[in-house]
Parts: structure tokens; C-alpha cells; sequence
């Protein structure tokens, strides 16, 4: 008796042991909400001199901007022990967000800055806390595409890297709702333009240090 009754135990333990190294593995997809924070010190250089003599203005200051976004979220959570997932996945933002700005020297141009369609590559060592939720940190690499207006050269891709952590929680077997933190830091965007009266004045405006801080909630499907 003593014998069924360990052997029951153990089955049983090996039985939750499994659900629990089941519940947050497999394929997933899943729709988010964030609100966004956007900001970066941009400045702005001027080479040669104007018909005057005088060397163009210069000038630089903090740019932001606050706002929301929504992003589609896929990824496979692979079991690696007991109680511990790695998320490996992507989010894509169908998306465009303008930044705006206007030159203060003679000419007065304005350039605006999109940026369009970013996309992130994640992997999310995630641990269990019991067979419903569970604690998740991100390690994410980002990109998105970016374009500009009245500029003689464009600025490169806006590329970057980043964390976030949360917390996932099943609703049931399938459905989970997932909270989480996310921070990015991205390289410096540079464009230059030449001035329309000042042809040997070349202006250099570069975003420096730009980052990306999010509050974002996930529903999702887990197949």
C-alpha cells in the first residue's frame, strides 16, 4: 500500500512537473497596445561661411514625443528545463510616426523625419512561477526604416538593441494576457542638406542617442 502510494505521488509530481514545462511552450501569436516614449538630443552643424562672412547658426536641444502604438507579436517558447522556457519571436509595427522641425537660418526649410514599419527580433528566457504565469526578461534587437524631406542625403536605417521583462499569464489553456516594460536604445541618425542661398554651406543634423521606452500589453494565443 505504502508502495502505490509513493508511486502515485511521484507520478502525479511528474504529471505537473509536465504540464507546468508545457503550459508556456510552442507557438504563439498575439496582439499588443503600448504607449510609447520617443526622445533623442538632436543638433544641428553648418559648414562653410555666408555671403557675409559669418559662419551659419548652429544649434542643438532635446526632441520628443509621446504616443501609441499597436504591433503584431509571433514566437516559439522551447523548454529547457524544468520550470524555464526560452521565447524566441518577433513584433512588427505597422506603422509611421513623423517628426518634424524647421531650420532657423535664411532659408527656413522644414524637414520632417518618418519612421516606418519598425520591427523587433527577441529571445525571452522565461521562468515559471506556478502553471499559470510566469516571469519574463527580453533581450531585443530593433530596426525600422526612415526617411526625410528636404535633405540632400538621408538619414540611415534606425537600428538599435534592448530589454524589456514582464509577466505572462494563461487565462486558459490557450488564451494568455502578457504585461511588460520595454526600453531601446538606438545609433545616432545623421542627414545632411545644402543651403538653397548659401551653395558652399553644407548643414549636418543628427539625433544622438535616440531612445524608445515603452508600457505595452499583449492578448495572445498560445497554439
Amino acid at each position: 500500500m505504502n508502495k502505490i502510494c509513493k508511486l502515485s505521488a511521484i507520478a502525479l509530481l511528474a504529471s505537473s512537473t509536465s504540464l507546468m514545462a508545457q503550459t508556456f511552450s510552442g507557438p504563439y501569436a498575439g496582439i499588443s497596445a503600448s504607449v510609447a516614449g520617443f526622445g533623442t538630443d538632436a543638433s544641428k552643424s553648418s559648414t562653410g561661411v555666408t555671403a557675409t562672412g559669418t559662419n551659419p547658426n548652429t544649434g542643438n536641444g532635446p526632441v520628443g514625443a509621446i504616443f501609441g502604438l499597436a504591433a503584431i507579436d509571433i514566437g516559439y517558447g522551447i523548454p529547457v528545463s524544468k520550470g524555464t522556457v526560452i521565447a524566441v519571436g518577433a513584433t512588427y509595427t505597422p506603422m509611421e510616426a513623423d517628426f518634424s522641425g524647421k531650420s532657423n537660418d535664411a532659408t527656413g526649410q522644414s524637414h520632417t523625419f518618418t519612421i516606418k514599419n519598425p520591427y523587433t527580433l527577441y529571445i525571452a528566457p522565461t521562468f515559471e512561477i506556478n502553471k499559470d504565469s510566469a516571469f519574463f526578461i527580453k533581450g531585443v534587437y530593433s530596426k525600422a526604416d526612415v526617411n526625410a524631406t528636404n535633405l540632400t542625403s538621408s538619414p540611415s536605417n534606425l537600428e538599435g538593441y534592448g530589454g524589456a521583462a514582464g509577466l505572462k499569464v494563461m487565462l486558459n489553456s490557450n488564451a494568455y494576457v502578457q504585461v511588460e516594460a520595454a526600453y531601446t536604445k538606438f545609433d545616432d541618425l545623421k542627414a545632411t542638406d545644402a543651403a538653397v542661398t548659401q551653395s558652399t554651406n553644407t548643414r549636418t543634423y543628427t539625433a544622438n542617442d535616440p531612445e524608445l521606452v515603452e508600457g505595452r500589453i499583449t492578448v495572445g494565443y498560445k497554439f
